[in-house]
């Protein structure tokens, strides 16, 4: 239930609500982009931080999610974790960990 804080600055209770609720689609989101980037170039390199382009690449992942910067950054963060996540396991599962 949101408090009628505007959309583009959310309260810190009504970010955390919507943050439960969307959460599962940035995940969602960054294994799909982690797959997209996969078939394109070698899995044996490593998942770039979230930080310069890669951030900017999340952001716009979720962009259409919500107006609030706040919570777009905090699942933009989501989802790189998952697509980072995505790409350690594929990264193991085809013994390039080592």
């Amino acid at each position: 239930m949101q408090c009628g804080c505007p959309r583009e600055h959310l309260c810190a209770r009504c970010n955390d609500d919507a943050f439960a609720q969307l959460r599962g689609v940035a995940a969602c989101r960054g294994e799909v982009w982690a797959m997209d980037v996969a078939r394109r170039m070698p899995i044996a390199r490593p998942w770039p931080a979230y930080e310069g382009r890669a951030a900017a690449l999340a952001r716009g992942k979720v962009g259409d999610l919500t107006t609030d910067p706040a919570l777009v950054d905090r699942l933009a963060r989501e989802l790189a974790h998952w697509a980072a996540r995505w790409w350690r396991a594929s990264s193991a599962a085809h013994g390039l960990d080592r």
